[in-house]
Parts: structure tokens; sequence; C-alpha cells
């Protein structure tokens, strides 16, 4: 289970890629709302294999990650393509996971990201259980970051157009 001190880690490591890598300010959100993804989102994702069987999800609108994208790579928002999109997408998944992996208990291992781009679709990790979400606001949108652990009897988690975390951010106010 992630504890108090390993989730503010967490939001700590998000924190840190966000305002140095991309060079966007972000601040946790006050209350754990439900994240609502806008009408077009991107959603990147990172397995890890080892003490957590788990994976790294991150949600952001299409706006937020065209803004993510240009800063990554030093270009204006209208410059850049879906697949530079994409790719800083899943950079961002894999500098989060390896953040986050340095957390827990080694040996660990991360898959290749995985990244979903559109309006209407369903990203799941078979058998993932919320171990914990946060909700980041940004000057342009919202993003969540998710930890899953993989479950043996057959709960699945599905992302649909809005999430709600079955685990709470210790001390958000609901």
């Amino acid at each position: 289970m992630i504890t108090e001190d390993i989730a503010k880690q967490v939001d700590s490591v998000s924190e840190e890629i966000w305002s140095s890598m991309v060079n966007i300010p972000v601040t946790l959100a006050k209350t754990l709302e439900q994240f609502v993804q806008p009408t077009r989102s991107v959603t990147s994702s990172v397995q890890i294999i080892g003490s957590l069987q788990g994976a790294v999800r991150i949600d952001m609108g299409a706006d937020l990650a065209r803004q993510a994208t240009a800063s990554l790579i030093g270009a204006e928002p209208t410059e850049i393509s879906h697949d530079d999109v994409r790719d800083a997408a899943g950079e961002l998944a894999n500098m989060t996971a390896g953040g986050i992996m340095e957390l827990l208990p080694q040996p660990c291992q991360m898959s290749l990201p995985t990244v979903v781009m559109g309006t209407d679709f369903e990203m799941s990790v078979p058998q993932g259980v919320v171990l914990y979400s946060s909700v980041f606001d940004t000057p342009y949108g919202k993003f969540s970051v998710t930890v899953l652990r993989g479950e043996d009897h057959g709960q699945r988690l599905q992302h649909e157009k809005s999430c709600t975390p079955e685990v709470l951010r210790p001390g958000a106010v609901n």
C-alpha cells in the first residue's frame, strides 16, 4: 500500500518533472475532485514490474499536452505534430514512472510507454486497482497522475471520460 509519506513523494516527483523539465508551473489541487477528461485528451502509461506489479498513468487534455510538448522540445505549440505530442506524453509517463520507481523496493523494471490520444476512448490496465491518484492544476488545464496495482481477483480499472480514484489522496477534502 502507498503510505502518506510515499504519496507526498509521488506528488513531489510529479511537481518536479513538470516545473523543471517541462517548465510549466503546477500546483496540487486542493481537493480531490473527479478528474473529467476534456473532449480531446491524451493518456500515457508505463507498466512497472517488480515489487509493484502495476502502472503509472498520466491523463491530460490535448491543449495541455500540446503546450507541454512545445516546452519540452523548444518550439511553438502551433509547430508541433501529433507524433511530437505522442512522444512527449510517453516521455512524461516514463520520467514520472522512473521517479516513482525509485521510491519502491527494488528490483523494479519499466515497460516502454503506451500513449492513447483522441476524443472517445477507453484505456484499461487489466485487473488494475488504483493505489493513489492526484490531480494537478496548470495554467493550461489539469492533469492527473495515477498509480495502479495489478490484482489477481479479476478487478479492472477502466479509463473512460472520467476517472474516480478508489483510494483518496491522504488529507484530501472531498
